[in-house]
Parts: structure tokens; sequence; C-alpha cells
């Protein structure tokens, strides 16, 4: 069985390009998904980043906790990572991950920063998140007129990030998670968040952010999203993939009034885009997976 993982693996590569963003990718992704819990060995690590080798598309990684006794702690190795977790790198910080041994190596799955600028400020503010969603009546949620709460994330560079540092920039807010297979709901609101940011920089609106907000943190890394984004052609400093821990994910789908269900090895979810002014002020908000690039386009330029 483990001769199948790389095999699988190669074909999967690509799954998440647009023009393969299709079902028999789909059944390819998940089936890889299902060899690998069946015959990997993992383990939970934590280690210090020494170098990043693009050429063998590699890290080497200094241990400092390890589940597993052929990765004592202290001890270096070398682990294969994906394309997105080598595009961050992560050289000299210290990250979190999922080490499973397949196709005769070590490789480095889910990869989350544990420090890094912005690090203990981030804890510090969804530490208020949560006290704030904790208050919040059943009822209540950012809706268009009201102002959204401060928050901080992970982004698609591994970067932390507080929503508050696009102050005074106006920003399209909206949540996906890579691994859906509805051809309309996910894929289709990220070409449209891709297509609005073109637009924008067409029409002058060089001040106009991209927000997108993970509902699956488990699986969606920085490195995932990364990947993610190249395939969509999101380029430029202006857009912000987010991830990270699930209870900030929790807080922010309460927030926003966001619903989810995990069901039959998806999650079903409700669907909202909201066009954020540079004060913090939710300007526009559209329920539903049908938003137009035109109306949050003409939104964006009445501002």
């Amino acid at each position: 069985m483990n001769l199948l993982v790389p095999m699988l693996a190669r074909r999967c590569r690509l799954v998440i390009l647009p023009s393969m963003f299709k079902w028999k990718s789909v059944a390819c992704l998940i089936a890889l998904s299902l060899l690998l819990a069946h015959s990997v060995h993992s383990a939970a690590v934590k280690g210090r980043v020494l170098a990043v080798l693009p050429e063998a598309r590699s890290i080497e990684l200094k241990l400092i906790e390890s589940a597993d006794p052929e990765l004592p702690v202290g001890s270096e190795h070398t682990f294969r990572v994906g394309a997105g977790d080598l595009a961050i790198g992560y050289a000299g910080r210290t990250i979190q991950a999922d080490a499973q041994f397949y196709g005769q190596r070590w490789n480095l799955e889910q990869i989350f920063p544990l420090d890094g600028l912005g690090a203990q400020a981030a804890r510090d503010v969804n530490r208020q998140l949560r006290q704030a969603t904790g208050s919040m009546s059943r009822r209540t949620f950012v809706r268009q007129g009201d102002y959204i709460p401060n928050f901080a994330m992970i982004d698609h560079r591994g970067e932390f990030l507080q929503i508050r540092q696009l102050q005074g920039k106006p920003f399209v807010l909206n949540f996906i998670f890579t691994r859906c297979t509805v051809p309309t709901m996910c894929p289709a609101s990220t070409e449209r968040m891709a297509n609005l940011q073109k637009y924008a920089r067409e029409s002058g609106l060089e001040d106009l952010q991209f927000v997108t907000i993970t509902f699956d943190p488990e699986f969606d890394s920085p490195g995932i999203l990364n990947q993610y984004a190249d395939g969509y052609g999101m380029v430029g400093d202006n857009f912000h993939l987010l991830t990270g821990d699930r209870s900030v994910v929790d807080d922010l789908l309460r927030q926003f009034g966001i619903l989810t269900m995990e069901e039959d090895g998806t999650i079903n979810h409700t669907m909202a885009t909201l066009l954020v002014d540079a004060n913090g002020r939710v300007a526009f908000r559209k329920e539903g997976a049908s938003w137009s690039v035109d109306e949050f386009m003409d939104a964006a330029l009445n501002l």
C-alpha cells in the first residue's frame, strides 16, 4: 500500500489549480487522504527551522517536541514539504506540524508558525474576541452598518495579521475552504474575489484589500492557502487568505453569522460576503453564494 502513496501524491499535487478543480481531481485527493490515513506513520512535532532547501523541496528542522521516538527531541532532520510551505520557508522560526513517513522519507504536513512578529499580540487579541463572542446574544451578528471586531490570524505568507492593521483601507471579506467540492460555492466565490482584485486594480482602487477566512483550519494551513492563492492567480500584497486556531474560526463564524455543519466528509455552510470601509464598518453585506463582481465594485467605488 505504501508504494501507492507517492504515485497518488504526484497525480494529486496540483489538485487546487482552478483548471483542475474538478470532480476527478477532488476524488483523487480524497483517495490519497484515505490511503494516507491507513498507511502513514505520523507524529505531532515542534521545532525550529534551521534551513530551507528549495532544490530538495525540504527544510531542516531541529526538534523541540516530538511524539515519536524515531524523531527524538534535540535531533535534526530533513523533511520534505509542499510547494506552499516551501514558498513561505519559515527560516529561523518555530513551527508545529504533523510529521509523516511515506515515500521512503519524512514529510511535514499542516505546518503552522508559533512565533514571529505579532504572535503574542495575536493571542491577546483573540482572547478579547473570545470574551466578546461569549457575551453575544443568540440572534446577534455583524450586520450591514455594524463595526467588525478586531481579530488576529495567520495569512498565506505565514505572517500574523490583526484585521485592524487594515484600518484606513476598505476590504472585501468572505469565507471558504479549499477542499470545497461544490463548483458554485467556494470555487466560484474565490474566482470572483480574484476577478474583483483585478478589476479594482484596473479601476484605480489601489487601497482595496481582499480577506478570505477558511472554514477548515485543520486542513487549510498557511502553506495550503499559499498554493490555493497561487492557483487562482491571487497576487500582490492586498490579498490575505487567513487561517488559525479552530476556536478563533468558530468565534468569527459566530460573529459574522455564518453557519457550518460537517456532514459526509465535507462542510455544509451558509455564505456571506462583506465590504468593510476604511473605518471598520460594514458598508455592504450580501448573503449567499450568488454575489457579483459588479455590485461590489459599485459599492467600493461609492465609499
